[in-house]
Formats: structure tokens, sequence, C-alpha cells
């Protein structure tokens, strides 16, 4: 998927003796736009914004790397980073450079961030793909935290914010097959699992969507998200079944590259994709 996460670090260091209970703290973060950024063969250059929605000035570090969206064994997604890419992967990460790759960026401003590519000359036509990692910390990192007299703690607030950079060269072809669809009911929530496999030498983007048919086949429930296909992936999906009768329904998958967080001339056409399966509640 393109992926945008937020990741919250936080770093204490304690002085003296005793227990410390660390309070909530909330930060605003820096913004990254667009979250995802598309660079064409005959540009190869992009443009990223970081957005400091604070009031705080923040210390903001970039990096590169190569990953994509993967499921691990319990079909939960999430970025898989590959640190020593292979010459079968579609990785662009190691030519692709930032400028700035450091900067202060004051509350309410923004700071401009140019992606550079410079691809090997016998690049082959397809997709390259890297994670633009943005790191944040107020320039004044250090909260302090007194829990007594004995204790003091230093705590340390760091924002990652991941977003994907895609390099588009020559001809480009998608899309997606469903190799497996299955669903169950677990307590009071309907958990369905959808295996699917790329085709093509480009991402698959595009929705997912699920709607759980009654005896007429009328739509009782339904639920949609985006969705990202680089590589095969076994994902799971959990939907709540508060307000749904007993009984036996029909759940219809349905993949199209319809996205409304992406500007459609970045969107590559794909076919659609449906398949039905009989599911008992209750």
């Amino acid at each position: 998927m393109i992926m945008q996460s937020a990741i919250r670090y936080v770093r204490a260091t304690v002085f003296g003796l005793g227990a410390i209970a660390v309070l909530p703290v909330l930060l605003d973060a820096i913004l990254v736009a667009p979250h995802a950024l598309f660079i064409t063969h005959d540009q190869q250059t992009g443009e990223v914004y970081l957005v400091n929605q604070g009031d705080v000035a923040e210390e903001v570090s970039v990096e590169l790397r190569y990953g994509y969206p993967a499921t691990d064994s319990l079909g939960n997604i999430g970025i898989r980073f590959i640190d020593n890419p292979g010459p079968d992967d579609q990785s662009a990460a190691a030519w692709l450079r930032a400028f700035p790759r450091q900067a202060r960026v004051e509350p309410g401003r923004r700071q401009r961030v140019r992606i550079q590519a410079t691809p090997p000359a016998d690049l082959p036509d397809g997709e390259y793909w890297a994670r633009l990692i943005v790191t944040s910390r107020p320039v004044d990192d250090t909260v302090a935290v007194v829990v007594d007299t004995a204790v003091r703690a230093g705590v340390t607030i760091e924002l990652r914010t991941i977003t994907s950079v895609t390099y588009r060269k020559g001809e480009l072809q998608t899309g997606v097959r469903l190799e497996g669809f299955s669903a169950s009911t677990v307590a009071d929530s309907l958990e369905a699992w959808v295996e699917l496999s790329r085709e093509g030498n480009a991402a698959y983007l595009g929705t997912v969507g699920f709607e759980l048919l009654d005896a007429q086949g009328e739509a009782t429930q339904s639920w949609a998200t985006p969705i990202a296909v680089y590589m095969d992936q076994n994902r799971r999906f959990v939907f709540p079944l508060e307000g749904v009768a007993p009984g036996y329904y029909q759940l219809r998958v349905f993949l199209s590259t319809d996205r409304e967080d992406i500007d459609v001339q970045y969107v590559l056409p794909a076919p659609a994709v449906e398949r039905t399966v009989g599911i008992t509640v209750g």
C-alpha cells in the first residue's frame, strides 16, 4: 500500500533511585506531503514538503531505504525493509538522493525536500521503489518529568513518518490475482483472509472492498480500504458484526484500481477482480 505511518519513540533517562511513571506526552507531527511521490524517467526529480504543524521548532532528518508493504504470518500488513537488495529487487534506494537530508523547521513553516534520481543507464522498463523516512524531534527535545525529589527523568520524543517514492520508466503494466479467499466468524467479528499475487512490472494500487449479502442478495454491511500489492501477500481483515442478525450470508470481495487518495494520472488501470464465499453468522 502506499502507506504513511508515524511511529513515536520515547527515550527516558532516569537520575536517582525509585520507580518512575512517565505521563503521556502528545506532540503535533511533522506532516509529509504528498504521502506518495511518483517520479518519471523523463523528469527524474520530485519534491515533498515537511510541514511543522506544532508550536515548537523541529529538527528533521531524511533517509531513503528499500521497502514495500508485506504481510506477516498473522496476516498483518507492515513495511518490510531490505537492507541489501538483490539484482531482482525493484529497488531505487541506491540511486535516489534527498536534498537537504537535515533541516530545522520552524513552527508553522514548511521545508521543501527535493528527490533526485540518477538511475543506471541500462535500467529496464518498470517501477522501482523506495521508502522516504522522515525523523523529527523538537529542538528542545528533553521533557523534564519529576516524580519526586529523588527521581528526575529526561524524556526524548521522536516521530518517524514513512512514505513511498515510486520511480517509473517506460511501458508499465499491473494487475492482481486473487489466489485465495476465505472467511469465518470469530466471536463478534468477521475474519476474512485474502491471498493476492501481483502481475506485471508495477505495483497494484487500488481498493479492496467487502459486502455481506443476505438471502435476498442485499448488502447488510460493507467495508472498503486502500490496498497496495508490491509482492505476494496473504492478508487478514477483521470487521465488526454488531447488529448483524444470525443466519447464512454471502461475503463478496472485490478489488479495483479506484483510489481517492492518489491523483488519477498516477493510477495504472487493471481489470477488476471479485469472488464470493458463504458464511454463517451466529
